[in-house]
């Protein structure tokens, strides 16, 4: 008789605490792969924000003179430098909205992306300032290799 009722005992045990603990379980696989999902998407779209700011001051230091000079005989050209200063405003914004100014190297990337937009909106184009343009590009470059690289360790300690 003691068998019997142990028997039903744990058999109602299991009915009430086996769903209890399953709901747990995939709640916890849940949470993680949406902190996961959400840190990769951050990462992939700063990626893509650096690498369109980074892309677009580039063609700003290689392109601009030549359009400059240009710009006299046609307005194409003036279209063409307004071009590439709303893409260059454009990335500035996406970045602006994905870092945090309070993450120090996220500030450094922002200060630098801001000292780079006051010597293109000034439309100066001297070896020194595309001297300082280039430094300032090198500088976030390396700063998102360290947040890129911290991040991904981030992520794979996730899976571990």
């Amino acid at each position: 008789m003691t068998i019997q009722i142990l028997s039903l005992l744990i058999a109602l045990l299991a009915v009430l605490v086996g769903p209890i603990l399953t709901y747990k379980k995939t709640k916890q696989q849940f949470e993680f792969q949406f902190r996961t999902s959400i840190k990769e998407h951050w990462v992939n779209s700063l990626e893509i924000a650096a690498h369109s700011f980074l892309l677009s001051t580039m063609e700003w230091i290689e392109r601009y003179p030549a359009l400059r000079e240009a710009s006299n005989i046609t307005s194409v050209t003036n279209n063409e430098i307004d071009r590439l200063l709303k893409e260059i405003n454009s990335s500035i914004i996406k970045l602006q909205l994905l870092l945090d100014e309070n993450k120090e190297e996220q500030k450094t990337i922002l200060n630098n992306v801001t000292q780079m937009k006051s010597i293109v909106n000034k439309k100066e184009y001297d070896p020194n300032t595309i001297q300082t343009l280039r430094n300032h590009h090198t500088k976030i470059i390396s700063t998102l290799k360290i947040i890129f690289q911290s991040e991904r360790t981030k992520i794979a300690k996730l899976f571990r």
